[in-house]
């Protein structure tokens, strides 16, 4: 017996639980599809307003166009709407014109005045200027609709302050209209009924179903309908469940695999919750997100928009609702002036751009009239939707400005200061040069010869060589170190230019055993002073480069190795085939660390040995004469091992690609 009252509980909660399940899914169901019913009467009553402007503006353009003539205007307007009985135009209070004729012959003439039912908005349009949507009336030609009015003028600048030339009425089939869209829909398995809201909110009249619909807790949705409110009732003509349809199955399995049962509907119990809740994070997800997102169907219609690219165009944000074309957004925002680009030549650009939004590629930047800039991507999926992002880069973009900007200004710092540098810098030089060469100097010379001839010149003379000794080794180091200070500056400004690449070769064809050898005459009293061997082994081979930024490297690789070999060589080599050469340069020197052997190449950098602080630089040799290599299509590498010296090895083409392309 327990058992039994067990499984009758456990049946009966299964059932309760079922039924629930079916109810609140009933109620999502009616929901998603009362959304769907709200948005579909929106969007044919907007379409029915836009119609009414049209033809509103057609008629103030030509007040005297005859019935053939609105019949011309009218019908093109009409032809998708079918709910749409019949178009017509009254001269005040009187009908004059009527689209289409036949059928509506009852309505040519009629005076308004003589309808108490229709008066009352006819009044509003003529007196008041009142657009408005009245309805449910009783046609004369028969049946109920509801009947769109807008008053017209006699020209285009509307005086609102004085009675309207006319009215411009459209009747809308109530029953075919609200009929189509549940077909459309396939909502045939509902109860709809309609009714008007007052201010409050308060329900005024009743324009479509049952008043008994509202009673049995329907979905609501509002819509507005030309400064009224419609408030839209849904329940499913069976009504709401009341059953699970699965009571005896229910039962009968209960007694032979309750658990299991149980465990069954508690997961798909879970599997709809979860499916709920992703549906839900997706929609909220798109809305946080930081970026503007558009979708829009294979008609180019939009679908969905967020708040972020609603914020984006505030000009044209009107206009961004869902059924709206991509190009109908895109005229509100050229008629407000969004686009900066746009001003001047808005066709052009509007044809340029549904092009590219027809044939999404590489993102592209746009900017808004309010200063903004947005980065504008979109791609098309399999099934022809086009999904599109907007990214506001304005700050991106006014950094990359200032960067510029700066960047410009450091480069004619540099070429200013380095002149300024340069000139005084170089009279020094000149001055040391003869200090060290004291000799030449007219001064001296006849010093010397005073103390030649005055008899106690040998005295004199060895004060005065000690004296010459002094100021020669005393210039020698200024000269030392102004040159070094010169080979900064010039490094720094070749830095510049490589940065600003504005560094432009001169490509010509030239012996590279010839550029060595002029390499190794500059440097070799260089490398004879440390009493280092400075030799070299190179094949005359013509290449194609240029001579004095290709000298400029190879000085500064030579004298690198130079700098940093106290006892032993430097030998200079080559070998190549048929592409490329290779030169090689071997010193005896300290070594480079083997850690330490990818950073050598990069600006400023200096390996940390006590010889490195002996011969300090600004650590940019290197890194130039690599930017310079890899201008002429090769590359620098480097091989080393503590206390056993170093080889550079630059690669470069035989023949440049300048030639080759100017060939």
């Amino acid at each position: 017996m327990l058992v039994l009252a067990l499984t009758a509980l456990a049946a009966s909660k299964i059932n309760a639980h079922l039924l629930n399940l079916a109810r609140q899914a009933a109620h999502d169901e009616a929901h998603d599809d009362a959304d769907a019913i709200a948005t579909a009467l929106q969007r044919e009553l907007t379409q029915v307003d836009v119609i009414t402007r049209a033809i509103r503006h057609a008629i103030e353009q030509s007040p005297d166009v005859t019935q053939e003539g609105f019949g011309a205007l009218v019908a093109p307007l009409i032809a998708r709407t079918p709910a749409i009985l019949v178009v017509g135009r009254s001269r005040g209070y009187v009908v004059e014109q009527i689209y289409p004729v036949v059928g509506n012959e009852k309505a040519i003439g009629l005076d308004y005045r003589l309808v108490p039912q229709q008066l009352l908005g006819v009044d509003k349009a003529l007196q008041f200027g009142e657009a408005s949507l009245q309805g449910p009336v009783d046609l004369v030609q028969g049946g109920q609709a509801f009947i769109q009015r807008m008053p017209y003028y006699a020209s285009n600048d509307s005086d609102m302050s004085r009675i309207a030339t006319g009215i411009v009425s459209i009747v809308i089939d109530r029953d075919r209209l609200l009929t189509e869209i549940s077909q459309s829909h396939g909502f045939m398995l509902y109860d709809i009924a309609i009714r008007s809201l007052g201010d409050d909110q308060h329900p005024i009249n009743m324009l479509y179903g049952s008043q008994e619909t509202f009673a049995n807790r329907p979905v609501l949705r509002h819509v507005i309908a030309d400064g009224s409110t419609w408030q839209i009732g849904l329940v499913p003509t069976a009504g709401w469940p009341t059953g699970s349809g699965m009571k005896n199955l229910v039962w009968a399995l209960s007694f032979l695999a309750i658990g299991f049962l149980g465990a069954m509907i508690l997961a798909l119990w879970t599997m709809y919750r979860s499916k709920r809740a992703a549906e839900s994070q997706l929609r909220s997800a798109i809305n946080s997100i930081e970026d503007g997102f558009a979708l829009y169907d294979s008609r180019d219609r939009l679908v969905f928009a967020n708040e972020k690219y609603l914020s984006y165009y505030e000009l044209s944000r009107d206009a961004i609702v869902p059924g709206n074309t991509f190009e109908d957004i895109l005229r509100e925002g050229l008629r407000n002036g969004q686009y900066t680009d746009a001003i001047g030549r808005e066709e052009e650009w509007l044809e340029e751009r549904l092009a590219k939004h027809a044939n999404p590629t590489a993102p592209m930047e746009q900017k808004l009239g309010d200063g903004r800039w947005l980065k504008v991507a979109e791609t098309r999926s399999p099934d022809g939707n086009t999904v599109g992002f907007r990214v506001d880069i304005t700050e991106l973009k006014q950094a990359r400005e200032k960067a510029e900007a700066a960047n410009q200004a450091k480069n004619n710092f540099l070429n200013i200061i380095s002149h300024e540098l340069r000139t005084p810098l170089t009279s020094v030089i000149g001055y040391a040069r003869f200090l060290e060469n004291v000799d030449v100097l007219p001064g001296y010379k006849a010093l010397d010869s005073k103390l030649r001839d005055d008899a106690s010149g040998p005295e004199r003379l060895k004060a005065l060589k000690v004296l010459r000794d002094e100021v020669t080794g005393m210039s020698g180091r200024i000269t030392t170190s102004s040159d070094h200070l010169l080979a900064l500056i010039n490094d720094v400004l070749d830095r510049a230019k490589l940065e600003a690449e504005t560094v432009e070769l001169e490509i010509e064809t030239l012996n590279i055993k010839e550029v060595v050898g002029t390499v190794t005459s500059s440097l070799g009293i260089k490398a004879a002073e440390k009493g280092i061997a400075l030799t070299s082994d190179i094949a005359s081979l013509p290449i194609s480069a240029d001579p004095k930024r290709l000298r400029q490297a190879l000085i500064n690789v030579v004298g690198n190795a130079i700098k940093f070999t106290q006892t032993g060589e430097v030998h200079i080599s080559s070998d190549h085939d048929e592409t490329h050469l290779r030169i090689h340069v071997r010193d005896t020197g300290c070594g480079i660390p083997a850690d330490q052997l990818d950073q050598i190449f990069h600006q400023f950098v200096q390996v940390d040995t006590s010889v490195t602080r002996r011969n300090s630089d600004a650590g940019l040799g290197l890194a130039i004469t690599r930017e310079l290599i890899e201008l002429h299509g090769g590359s620098v590498a480097v091989e080393s091992e503590i206390g056993h010296g170093s080889t550079f090895s630059i690669t470069l083409p035989i023949k440049s690609k300048a030639l080759e392309i100017a060939a």
